[in-house]
């Protein structure tokens, strides 16, 4: 008997091409933590929308955290005394503020100050009006001096130039005249323009030491705060507006030619003030 050729009766295999597949993580579901977060297959409408709005609040939060990092690597570092480390730590500006702010109390925790009583005197209260006053001259020269310096020396002179001063309240905006006409520093941060440009124009003809004397004289030595007080002026809130500022009766007597201009607003805003007191309005 004749034997077969094994290769004629073997079934020819023919080889197959190898489909591969790459498996790929799904960018709906790139904030999921476990299974409890897979909303895919979840038929009950609810369920899944919940699932996705635990998602995407997830990834907003990522979002927020990333750019919050990103800002705070293009800040300028401020260096911030660390009181725990008793050293310089640079830190970006944005958390600066709020670092500075946790200072130590004055008294340790648990000791008594009884030493001080309240309600305080008339005058100490005098006092902490004309240092109110100081801080919103200081407060309003900061705005407007943020973007450049100028010679704070006694008796410095100077312009503003518009391209130096941006961002701030509009009543503090420079005038043409405050941007034209040498002039003492302060006077930028009285917050009315017609104000200004009257100290402006008056620059010289009248007693500037007095005049800052019945605003802050209680704030030195030898000076008598009773009297000052007559002749000042009481600053609320928002110091770099005029309704922030309320006019004494003895300086709208003494100083009132300064408002020329501006005497009508300045004088509703300090009545505003008065009847708030339930005190009669004044009159110029």
């Amino acid at each position: 008997m004749a034997l077969k050729d094994p290769q004629n009766t073997m079934t020819s295999i023919i080889p197959h091409p190898r489909t591969e597949f790459q498996l790929k993580d799904m960018s709906q579901l790139i904030e999921a933590r476990g299974k409890d977060d897979d909303w895919t297959g979840v038929t009950d409408t609810k369920r899944r929308r919940r699932l996705q709005t635990r998602l995407n609040m997830r990834a907003y939060r990522r979002r927020q955290a990333l750019k919050a990092e990103s800002v705070m690597s293009q800040e300028e570092g401020v260096p911030c005394w660390d009181e725990d480390k008793q050293a310089v730590s640079i830190l970006p500006a944005s958390r600066a503020l709020a670092f500075s702010c946790r200072t130590k109390g004055v008294f340790p925790r648990g000791a008594s100050a009884s030493g001080i009583i309240f309600p305080l005197s008339a005058d100490h209260l005098i006092i902490l009006v004309q240092l109110n006053t100081l801080r919103a001259f200081m407060t309003n020269a900061q705005l407007i001096s943020a973007n450049h310096s100028y010679d704070c020396t006694e008796g410095a002179l100077r312009v503003i130039a518009m391209d130096d001063v941006f961002d701030v309240p509009p009543n503090l905006k420079p005038t043409a005249l405050q941007t034209m006409v040498p002039h003492a520093a302060w006077i930028d941060a009285v917050p009315h323009a017609a104000w200004r440009n009257n100290l402006i124009l008056w620059s010289g003809k009248f007693d500037e030491e007095d005049f800052a004397s019945d605003l802050l004289g209680g704030l030195y030595e030898g000076a008598a705060a009773s009297e000052c007080e007559a002749r000042g002026v009481v600053v609320w809130s928002p110091v770099w507006h005029p309704s922030g500022w309320e006019l004494s009766e003895g300086f709208l007597r003494k100083w009132g030619w300064m408002l020329w201009g501006c005497e009508g607003e300045s004088l509703e805003m300090t009545n505003k003030w008065r009847r708030s007191r339930g005190e009669d309005p004044l009159r110029m």
